[in-house]
């Protein structure tokens, strides 16, 4: 296997170039996605936003990666014994066809032609049939370790199909060498006529009217030397989403409406989808195919799951790399700020603080034994000016609320401050310490995971940064090098800063969703900051009722409220690009919710918290209006109460 001297680099599939390098680098854990339902042996959608996983997920089931990991099934046991539980593969060998097509291959040029529909309906099916029987026939010979082309009529179709039913020239049974003549002229006839300057001949162009290469692609029917070539045949159509939205749509249905008795995986990003199926609540399984594997959606309840995940894949991609013997990612990061390098920070911040408080306590009773409590206790500098913090935090929540007590006047039992000062409060403390003496906050494995925001390719994103500075330290200093959390923290800040910047250049409409996001990310910085830390330790997004989702879904509330149609528009954006995460049918208050937390690379942006779950609802009105009026924060006299 070449070495890479940062595997992080590696942020797509396509670009790890052997089958060897691929499992080395291949964590096991994505495949929870597939373990809950077993291996999908039906129609298939998966989906997921750009940089998800859904390429990795499908190579790990083509020929010549199975092959490979069934000869290095003692290297990678646990990988091994996770896909033969699928059964995918044996001790004898893969049991598993996996056909890979990729559908961004000039598919959509098809509707510039100037033909009618039914014309490039005929042409699309013909030119999908032809590429589906060439690939089956591929990958055949490379699951048996023959070669293609040359080994072709080793291959036996062996399936009898009505002769009417069959499009011209064609004639089963076949060799599979007869075959993949009749698919690459078709191929040929369609891609020459694309690639013309000369005038369309479009009635001689060979066309068809139904998917029926899946009828032909059973695993009885493919043999070589009298045996089958697998025992179960899948179909992999990778990026769905580079068609055109009708051919999307007619290809979907027309595999539907197959019922093939192979499985039939459908992969996309969410950018294909509209703005209504992006705003629905879930998706529904139907009759003919399985409930869509949505990979944000399957990682949003299982978002710890999620970050032991991309660690352990951070364990293999720093493994891999030429320049360093790291075997655990984790170790490379500075996990706290208990050093000697902070201590003369946080021992000027337990001090202000705590002037602060004596000067808010002055000489009411109600608070003097809390104060003296806290005098009293003993610790580090940083559990001193934590301290501190989190009890300023707690004596604002008492002044701030909107109803005073009888006895609000009488001294506070000490202990309960101790019931009060729980971890919320603390975690509190921590963010805001680290604003106002600028400490660092965004730094350790566990905070760098989430900043992945269920996304892998944002992942190793971070993760190559990372690991450039620890690979420069190493070269610079000699030993393994760990990296400061001060400079994780601005490794993160900057790479949020490109992240926000980005935004226009990666999304239609980039600049009013940016603009949205914006109105966001203020509310809830000014909101978390408040004084009392309501919802510590702070909110990380917004969220509407689902009865107001509902609005943004209705064709005639839209046609009658543009500015509605065009939130849902950048919502649905902003959900497509996972620039927003969404929870829906979240239970709070009696009412059901549609969260929008930010992007937690966003978090970072605004110096937000990166809890989940955490937010602070605005009406559907004015989130409209955030569009083209930014939040500003209200005045002093305009405050209610948290």
């Amino acid at each position: 296997m070449r070495q890479s001297r940062n595997p992080f680099r590696l942020r797509r599939s396509e670009n790890i170039d052997t089958d060897t390098e691929f499992l080395a680098l291949f964590e096991p854990g994505i495949l929870d996605v597939l373990t809950e339902r077993g291996l999908p042996s039906t129609v298939q959608l998966i989906r997921s936003a750009a940089g998800g996983g859904k390429t990795s997920l499908l190579r790990l089931f083509t020929p010549t990666v199975l092959r490979t990991l069934h000869a290095r099934r003692n290297n990678e046991q646990e990988l091994f014994g996770r896909v033969q539980g699928l059964g995918a593969i044996g001790e004898q060998g893969p049991q598993l066809l996996g056909v890979t097509l990729l559908c961004g291959r000039n598919y959509a040029v098809l509707e510039d032609l100037p033909v009618d529909r039914a014309q490039k309906t005929r042409l699309f099916l013909g030119l999908l049939n032809a590429r589906i029987i060439l690939a089956v026939l591929r990958s055949a010979l490379l699951l048996k370790g023959l070669e293609y082309p040359n080994d072709l009529d080793q291959i036996q179709i062996a399936v009898a199909l009505d002769p009417e039913a069959l499009p011209f020239g064609l004639e089963l049974p076949s060799s599979g060498g007869t075959l993949h003549r009749w698919a690459r002229n078709i191929e040929r006839s369609i891609c020459a006529e694309l690639d013309s300057f000369g005038p369309m001949q479009a009635t001689s162009l060979p066309g068809h009217d139904a998917l029926f290469a899946l009828s032909i692609v059973r695993p009885s029917a493919i043999t070589i030397a009298g045996v089958t070539v697998a025992e179960r045949i899948v179909i992999m159509m990778d990026d769905i989403h580079m068609l055109t939205t009708s051919q999307r749509s007619l290809l979907i249905e027309r595999v539907v409406e197959a019922r093939s008795s192979i499985g039939i995986w459908i992969a996309e990003r969410f950018e294909a989808l509209s703005t209504q199926e992006l705003l629905a609540s879930g998706s529904e399984e139907g009759r003919d195919h399985d409930a869509p594997i949505e990979l944000e959606w399957f990682w949003r309840r299982r978002h710890e799951r999620f970050e032991r995940h991309v660690m352990r894949l951070a364990d293999r991609r720093a493994s891999a790399s030429a320049e360093t013997e790291l075997d655990i990612f984790r170790t490379c990061l500075e996990d706290d700020l208990n050093g000697p390098s902070y201590e003369a920070i946080f021992e000027r911040a337990a001090a202000v603080v705590e002037a602060r408080v004596a000067a808010r306590v002055g000489s009411d009773p109600q608070f003097r034994d809390w104060y003296e409590a806290r005098r009293a206790e003993v610790g580090s500098p940083r559990e001193q000016a934590m301290g501190w913090r989190t009890l300023e935090i707690l004596i604002e929540r008492v002044l701030r609320r909107p109803q005073k007590g009888l006895f609000d006047d009488t001294p506070r039992d000490p202990r309960e401050l101790n019931e009060k000062d729980d971890s919320p409060a603390r975690e509190a403390a921590e963010l805001f310490l680290a604003r106002e003496f600028s400490l660092p906050y965004y730094y350790g494995a566990d905070r760098i995971a989430r900043l992945a925001s269920l996304n892998i390719q944002q992942f190793l994103g971070l993760g190559a940064s990372i690991f450039e500075e620890v690979l420069a330290g190493e070269l610079l200093r000699g030993g393994t090098q760990v990296l400061s959390a001060r400079r994780q923290h601005g490794l993160m800040k900057k790479a949020a800063q490109a992240f926000w910047e980005d935004i226009p250049n990666r999304v239609r409409h980039g600049r009013e969703l940016r603009a949205f996001i914006d109105s966001v990310g203020r509310w809830s910085t000014w909101y978390t900051y408040r004084p009392s830390a309501p919802n510590d330790p702070g909110v990380g997004g917004t969220a509407l009722r689902m009865s107001e989702r509902r609005q943004l879904q209705t064709a005639e509330t839209l046609a009658r409220r543009p500015d509605y149609a065009r939130l849902a528009d950048l919502l649905a954006s902003g959900l497509a690009h996972n620039y927003l995460v969404a929870d829906l049918d979240y239970k709070c208050k009696g009412e059901l919710w549609m969260v929008l937390n930010l992007n937690r690379l966003l978090c970072v942006y605004y110096d937000l918290p990166l809890g989940y779950g955490l937010y602070k609802e605005r009406p559907l009105d004015e989130l409209c209006r955030w569009v083209n009026d930014p939040f500003a924060p209200p005045r002093q006299d305009e405050l209610g109460y948290d």
